[in-house]
């Protein structure tokens, strides 16, 4: 078997945890009993609970227990992108630095999406420069949507140019979705919907409004099974040839088709039937394996045994354990 690659989790830097925690305005992190609370836009964004979020030590050992093998690291939220500028890129390159040293004391282990200062793209795109060139991280990180302003829009492009240009893939994750005071009013939190309908509207955006056809040689990591594209499929096909008769929309492909070609949702799920319909969608060469670990709310104890029981044959296994990760982060098996 090959080895087992987690392209869906989260390590907090301490130095980041205790900075967050002297700030009184978002992005900030507040304690409450043995859990830590981190808000982005003054919402809750994600939750500090287990050792493994910020003890390396603790995560191996859970890698261990669980069957991974590599895990690639990312920020999740808050990040950096709701600092001054200046602010922000130093974060950005504080938490690829110490990324980097982590992958460095355990080789082979753990490797990294770099994050960026995405509240200013010149810097944005010099820090994946960096990242990529000095630090050699696979890929970039994304959140679906900056200071709600869409992934899609023009102002990002050169991220995506450069991106492709350094053959990193971009892991687009929730960010506060557009939708959260709508659930607000309904009592209902960001994690129950909201965060995959917003990665779902941000990665449809990217090609209904031609980023993917620009750059063909980008690929997307869709984290959380790919939020509810594979569910809503048809009525997305649907859509599209009803905008190209009414609005004039044109592009060469229908969006099944780009999505089929440069996105791998992730496997964020223990539960086989939604497995099983990504996995009819997306074919095995393009979901890879995620665990969304340390979260409370994620499959990190069950993410390899729930792959080997969609009873595939064992090179298609390999391929979502770590194939395919393998083969678009450019990591070395």
């Amino acid at each position: 078997m090959l080895r087992t690659i987690d392209v869906h989790n989260h390590l907090f830097p301490p130095e980041w945890i205790e900075f967050l925690g002297k700030r009184t305005k978002s992005p900030r992190m507040e304690r409450k009993g043995n859990t830590m609370v981190l808000y982005s836009h003054e919402k809750m964004g994600s939750h500090i609970s287990e050792p493994g979020h910020y003890d390396v030590g603790a995560r191996i050992k859970d890698m261990d227990q669980c069957g991974i093998d590599t895990q690639i690291l990312s920020l999740t939220l808050p990040s950096v992108e709701e600092l001054p500028v200046d602010e922000g890129v130093k974060w950005a390159q504080k938490i690829n630095d110490y990324f980097a040293e982590v992958s460095h004391k355990s080789p082979g282990r753990f490797y990294a999406f770099a994050t960026l200062p995405l509240q200013d793209v010149k810097e944005a795109v010099k820090e994946i420069d960096r990242a990529y060139k000095d630090l050699g991280v696979k890929g970039i990180t994304m959140f679906s949507n900056v200071d709600f302003r869409p992934l899609s829009s023009p102002e990002f492009h050169p991220i995506y140019a450069k991106a492709e240009e350094c053959g990193l893939p971009i892991f687009i994750h929730p960010g506060i979705p557009f939708t959260s005071e709508v659930m607000k009013t309904h009592g209902l939190r960001n994690s129950l919907y909201g965060f995959t309908v917003d990665t779902t509207m941000a990665v449809m955006s990217l090609i209904w409004r031609g980023v993917l056809e620009k750059y063909p040689g980008l690929n997307i990591i869709h984290a959380h099974l790919g939020g509810i594209v594979p569910y809503l499929v048809q009525r997305l096909e649907d859509c599209w040839q009803a905008e190209v008769k009414e609005f004039g929309v044109r592009l060469p492909k229908t969006p099944s088709e780009y999505y089929r070609r440069q996105v791998y949702p992730d496997s964020m799920s223990a539960y086989l039937p939604a497995m099983r319909c990504c996995l009819e969608f997306v074919g095995p060469q393009h979901l890879c394996m995620g665990t969304d670990y340390a979260h409370g709310i994620g499959n990190w104890e069950h993410a390899v045994s729930s792959i080997k029981e969609l009873g595939l044959p064992e090179n298609e296994t390999n391929d979502i354990l770590g194939g395919n990760a393998a083969r678009i982060c450019n990591i070395k098996l």
